[in-house]
């Protein structure tokens, strides 16, 4: 029975040995066959060329060194050092060990992995979508850029194909084969969006420089706007608050069955020109009210009144798509547009008053600011400002129509307006 003692004496013994093997070039420890790698080795080794579309990357295999006798049994073990078939038989016992081919290949070729992973750092790539800039007041309104694809490459899959490469010859060009992403949009797709879905307009050429400038104005915060799919409109919070510091200035409102004087008047017919646009062009009209009186510029029931409390005109995009909106003001009218998918059917809409009620008897005011009256008039002189509005209740329809044929007719809003008295101004 071997000692304690024993064993530390032979394991000192063996330390002694090798230590003077490996002064000694380690010959004794090292196969015959294996002792140095021959010229013909060293002439057969492998060259590896990683192509994809304009990327390339070269790979050759060449003997590493062997600083002791370690290292040179490793080298061997693995067969890195050997020719080049001995090497590819290697790797394909690795693979039928059920190693995985990345592992498989650097096993014996090492310095390989430098080489894919610079190869892969040029073509991995994540796909680009195309974009869409809309700038209603240039031309063209729309400009598209190109999409660009994603690639992917399978690193496992790519160290197959160089093993399989290698086994046809020591010099492998190897087509790498990737994996592609596409892009989630591409410029067909934003093409087909660039088509007006709908228009509408309603005339101010009566109306003073005041009120023109404040529906421009509430008209220049829509224009351009994109509104994504599924996303909800809000003119009020687009347009902003309706005060001097904002811009808008002094404009016959409505207020309390009355048209007086208020800050931002006019913007209602902006936003019920966008109201009718957004009808024709599909959008879901998720809230509109009407004025208390009838509005001049549209037929009942097609108005949207706003203010800065509780009434707010809003709509949702339904379309699949974004929608484009372009709104701008001329001289004697205002334009509202839709850009969107194509729609399979035109939609128009119909105004149907029910009943009507008389004004009531006008209203005499005394004008001391002489407003509407001159000083050189005599007293109790009047003059006429306004003349009565009838009251009436209405519905609103919209109709759609598919090769020119009426498909479908769809009751959208019920609405009742108060009648008003006319105004008459009289001389103090």
């Amino acid at each position: 029975m071997i000692t304690p003692r024993e064993v530390g004496l032979l394991r000192r013994t063996r330390i002694f040995f090798i230590t003077a093997l490996f002064l000694s070039g380690c010959f004794l420890l090292v196969p015959r066959h294996a002792r140095a790698v021959s010229a013909d080795a060293a002439s057969a080794r492998a060259r590896i060329k990683l192509k994809f579309q304009d990327y390339a990357v070269s790979y050759e295999d060449t003997l590493l060194p062997t600083p002791d006798h370690l290292v040179y049994e490793e080298l061997y073990e693995r067969r890195i050092n050997a020719e080049h078939a001995e090497k590819v038989k290697k790797v394909e016992e690795c693979l039928k060990f059920g190693a995985s081919p990345k592992a498989s290949m650097l096993y014996c070729y090492p310095l390989l992995e430098k080489k894919v992973d610079e190869f892969i750092k040029l073509v991995d790539c994540e796909p680009t979508d195309s974009r869409i800039r809309f700038r209603p007041y240039e031309a063209p309104m729309f400009t598209i850029s190109k999409e660009r694809v994603g690639y992917k490459v399978n690193e496992e899959r790519l160290y197959y194909d160089v093993y399989n490469a290698l086994k046809r010859g020591a010099a492998a060009d190897v087509n790498v084969r990737v994996d592609v992403t596409e892009p989630a949009r591409t410029a067909d797709m934003w093409k087909a969006c660039t088509y007006r879905r709908a228009a509408f307009s309603t005339g101010y050429e009566s109306s003073n420089d005041n009120r023109k400038h404040n529906i421009k104005l509430a008209l220049s915060k829509i224009n351009g706007l994109e509104v994504a799919d599924g996303a909800e409109f809000s003119f009020n919070q687009t347009v902003g608050s309706r005060t001097r510091q904002n811009g808008f200035v002094e404009a016959k409102i409505i207020r309390d069955g009355e048209y007086v004087e208020g800050t931002g008047g006019g913007v209602c017919q902006a936003s019920t020109t966008v109201y009718n646009a957004a009808l024709r062009a599909d959008m879901q009209i998720v809230k509109a009210n009407s004025h208390s009186l009838v509005p001049s510029y549209v037929p009942p029931s097609m108005d949207a009144m706003v203010n800065a409390g509780s009434s707010d005109f809003r709509f949702k995009n339904t379309s699949g798509m974004p929608v484009f909106i372009k709104a701008y003001g001329t001289d004697s009218r205002i334009h509202v547009e839709f850009y969107g998918l194509k729609m399979p059917y035109k939609i128009m809409t119909e105004s149907v008053v029910i009943s009507k009620t008389m004004p009531p008897p006008d209203k005499i005011k005394l004008d001391r600011a002489f407003e509407h009256v001159r000083e050189d008039m005599p007293s109790g002189e009047q003059v006429r400002v306004s003349y009565g509005i009838q009251g009436l209740s209405s519905e609103g329809y919209a109709l759609y129509y598919k090769d020119g044929k009426l498909i479908e007719k769809k009751l959208i809003r019920k609405d009742v307006y108060k009648p008003a008295a006319g105004i008459i101004a009289q001389r103090p």
